[in-house]
């Protein structure tokens, strides 16, 4: 995931910039548009049953390429199993933008092929709870509880999704204190048992409220990244400036798949 991790990092901060209407975009697919550009991404199938739906996810270094492939050729991307139905071809392949190839593929790993429940809370079994993120926010602090407890008040939590393999990240994040420290003033902090919990001291803090937005929609503030990237900027230790780009690039990625289910989850 973090190979060439400053290249990736910094192609992806220059793009935010670029792109101030086009970043973190997905379109649908539709013969009587332009179709996607010359960007990577991934095409997707969104196969939906009765209760469950699946994520063929096709990753593209060259959207606006591979898609006249596809319209011509599509029996030759089995992947995206566009023959199992009776809808019509532009039905069936979308596509999502990404800054970088490298998030398409990661996307793809961790949502590609999986059944998911359309409606994850109503089959909640407390011997599996799904894979689901989800958010909390109270003021000042904002929890994300990595599993669903029938302890909790659903109506006051935000269903963020499957955002990444909850051990792998809950031990990023627990990591990360020194990190938020960076960006607004850290009050409580943990990632543990099973939720990541912080708080900042600041009330107004600017950053915690893109932060919480991130989380939210996949989407903030070019302010936010542009205070990301000037950490980077900053940095002269190498091993420091390493740790920097890694957790950026981290959130990055939680940002186009949040982003990304967010959209799904509007199409269902």
């Amino acid at each position: 995931m973090f190979d060439d991790i400053s290249f990736l990092v910094q192609e992806t901060f220059k793009n935010v910039e670029e792109q101030t209407s086009k970043s973190f975009i997905n379109q649908i697919f539709n013969e009587s548009e332009q179709g996607p550009d010359e960007v990577p991404g991934f095409f997707y199938n969104l196969q939906k049953k009765t209760s469950t739906f699946v994520l063929r996810i096709l990753p593209s270094e060259n959207l606006k390429k591979d898609l006249k492939n596809i319209k011509k050729h599509p029996d030759m991307y089995p992947s995206l199993r566009l023959e199992e139905d009776e809808r019509s071809l532009s039905e069936k392949i979308q596509y999502f933008e990404c800054d970088r190839f490298e998030i398409a593929q990661n996307i793809k790993k961790h949502l590609g092929n999986k059944r998911f429940p359309i409606f994850e809370e109503r089959v909640f079994n407390i011997s599996d709870p799904g894979d689901s993120w989800w958010l909390e926010v109270d003021g000042v602090k904002l929890s994300v509880h990595f599993k669903l407890s029938r302890t909790q008040d659903i109506s006051k939590l935000i269903k963020l999704g499957p955002l990444g393999e909850t051990k792998y990240c809950m031990d990023i994040f627990s990591k990360l204190y020194g990190y938020f420290k960076l960006i607004f003033p850290v009050g409580d902090y943990s990632s543990a048992h099973g939720q990541l919990c912080m708080s900042t001291t600041d009330e107004f803090s600017a950053n915690f409220q893109h932060l919480i937005q991130l989380f939210k929609t996949g989407e903030t503030s070019h302010d936010f990244w542009g205070h990301l990237r000037n950490l980077e900027m900053n940095a002269s230790d190498p091993s420091y400036l390493d740790s920097i780009q890694r957790a950026n690039y981290f959130l990055m990625e939680l940002a186009f798949t949040r982003h990304f289910w967010r959209t799904v989850q509007e199409q269902l």
